[in-house]
């Protein structure tokens, strides 16, 4: 047992097992076992070595629906992709390798009689495409107004059609545990664990680098001209121009030298609209340049599993970390013959994942041979 940097609370390492469940069958997972999920990716994955008894091996084949559980808790729901016999000296096993449901929706193309939605809300438009599936729709977040008209850009898979409706309503498209597509936001909840230096860090490095952002974000854009009240020429000619013309900019403090971007808003928008992504642009591009990987012990706190998509307080001095909360990026729970059972957690800024409503995806110009790679795996995640 040992106090949480102070806080008057103590940590209990629990001895959580991973279980693979198949057919009803449930096997425990040993050495160098391996599970995998990230907010950054539509679908988990996980690598499971279960015993075998030469001449009796276990009944898990190709394609069958499995469960996976980190204690008590189910944290993956999906399809076994492989499952492979080994041996080495007194070992013998077959590892069972698999992911998410939800895993079809990255590598399949979507498709949808007509191709196109015409004033249908966002919940509508994911259900149509991930339906044909067998996959459930869970709404965690405010999904705004129908969108006017949005069509499927031809051979994009699911995730991306997803992705960019999801990125015009500022939501975030990600999976939960039990297999579904979730719409929700970045960090609503608080993970009741914490991570803290000579407590239960093992491991800790620094990631991330200021490669994408710049010192000024220029964004220019198109409104809809209103020409009720104009009664001459050069009243109309006046309100073409400022409608064709309007440009907003911010500055990221943090980068001292001359580092411009153009960013240009496709279709109508509005000068509040276009300040509005500039400063989601500056904390985004922040926050993706900010990270820590920490390799903490166990795979659960207090029972429960290291989650995805929660904040988490962080004590840490020589991250300058005391209290702070940041976004859980991702959690790899794996088990090795050095280390045992630990989890590899990565954590931004929650600004990382900011989404604000967009009328259009920004598409920013180039400088020299090589411009920056705006947009997420996910909806509504970096841009």
């Amino acid at each position: 047992m040992t106090d949480w940097a102070g806080t008057g609370r103590v940590y209990t390492r629990d001895d959580a097992q991973i279980t693979v469940t198949v057919g009803g069958v449930a096997y425990q997972g040993w050495l160098q076992s391996e599970v995998e999920r990230s907010i950054e990716t539509i679908a988990g994955t996980f690598s499971i070595p279960v015993s075998l008894d030469p001449g009796n091996p276990p009944a898990i084949k190709r394609q069958d629906e499995v469960t996976v559980q980190i204690g008590d808790t189910t944290v993956l729901t999906g399809f076994v992709l492989s499952a492979e016999p080994f041996y080495k000296r007194g070992d013998c096993g077959v590892r069972v390798v698999g992911r998410d449901r939800t895993g079809d929706l990255v590598r399949c193309s979507a498709l949808y009689k007509g191709g196109q939605w015409l004033h249908a809300s966002l919940t509508r438009i994911v259900k149509d495409l991930v339906t044909p599936f067998d996959l459930e729709v869970v709404v965690d977040a405010d999904v705004g107004a129908p969108l006017v008209d949005f069509k499927l850009y031809h051979g994009e898979t699911v995730l991306d059609a997803i992705a960019r409706a999801a990125r015009l309503r500022g939501v975030l498209v990600t999976r939960d545990n039990d297999g579904r597509v979730l719409l929700t936001k970045a960090g609503k909840e608080r993970f009741k664990g914490v991570i803290a230096r000579g407590v239960n860090v093992i491991e800790m490095q620094g990631v991330g680098t200021d490669e994408h952002r710049h010192s000024e974000y220029v964004v220019f854009g198109q409104g809809n001209v209103d020409l009720n009240g104009a009664t001459t020429m050069d009243e109309v000619t006046l309100r073409f121009q400022n409608a064709h013309d309007m440009r907003e900019s911010g500055k990221d403090a943090e980068i001292k030298r001359y580092s411009p971007l153009v960013i240009q808003a496709d279709g109508n928008t509005t000068r509040a609209e276009l300040k509005t992504l500039v400063e989601h642009t500056v904390k985004v591009r922040r926050g993706h340049a900010l990270g820590i990987r920490y390799t903490v012990e166990g795979w659960t706190f207090e029972g429960e599993p290291w989650p995805i998509n929660q904040r988490v307080q962080i004590f840490d001095d020589v991250a300058g970390l005391s209290g702070d909360e940041w976004l859980i990026c991702s959690a790899k729970q794996t088990c090795d013959l050095r280390e045992g059972d630990v989890t590899e957690l990565l954590v931004r800024p929650v600004d990382a994942y900011d989404v604000v409503p967009l009328n259009s995806r920004p598409k920013p110009k180039k400088f020299g041979s090589e411009g920056p790679h705006d947009g997420a795996k996910t909806g509504g995640g970096r841009r």
